[in-house]
């Protein structure tokens, strides 16, 4: 497939998801919404390849398969990306997040990245432990499980901020050592 043709219509389909913010979708009606206007991409099973980088847990999350949302999947994506350094606080993650980090990972693949292991150095943070960082905005995506910092194996933060950009997703940001990418409204920034 061609590359230009698989980004416009992998954007346009992250825009028309059928994830409203109020949370995620699990019935047949909401996965007919999502999928009529869907690029063959998104029909896929989705998966993402990551480790965390404070407790070194890796593991490999199916969140859709089948033509649907696996709640099982999607738990097991909440409890990887929660804030492990405040009681292990699970929250639920928006799963429109996963999405746009599939995404990253499989145009990485197609690009020829044998294994874009994504590390996840912040997913969910409570607002407790979010007030206690250095700089993080006071209403972060993070404390609302909308918001992940992420390194890709063997791909710069500024390159994945591009591709992140280019799905449309939401706000990204690029540092020295990540990109944080978030499902809320669209802006880009140029961290520390």
């Amino acid at each position: 497939m061609d590359r230009r043709i698989f980004l416009k219509s992998a954007a346009a389909a992250v825009a028309y998801t059928a994830v409203g913010s109020a949370g995620i979708l699990f019935s047949d009606e909401a996965e007919a919404v999502g999928t009529a206007a869907a690029h063959p991409f998104w029909l896929k099973d989705r998966y993402i390849d990551c480790v965390r980088a404070d407790t070194k847990e890796r593991a490999r999350i199916e969140f859709y398969g089948n033509g649907r949302y696996l709640r099982d999947g999607y738990r097991h994506a909440c409890y990887f990306f929660r804030d492990a350094k405040d009681n292990n606080a699970v929250a639920q993650m928006d799963v429109q997040l996963f999405n746009l980090i599939y995404a990253i990972q499989e145009w990485a693949r197609m690009a020829g990245k044998s294994n874009p292991l994504l590390t996840i150095n912040s997913g969910y943070r409570t607002p407790r432990r979010n007030s206690r960082i250095e700089g993080a905005a006071l209403n972060s995506m993070h404390i609302h499980g909308k918001a992940a910092d992420i390194v890709v194996c063997g791909i710069e933060p500024w390159r994945v901020a591009e591709m992140a950009k280019h799905f449309r997703g939401g706000g990204v940001g690029t540092y020295r050592g990540f990109t944080h990418i978030d499902t809320g409204r669209m802006r880009e920034w140029l961290g520390k």
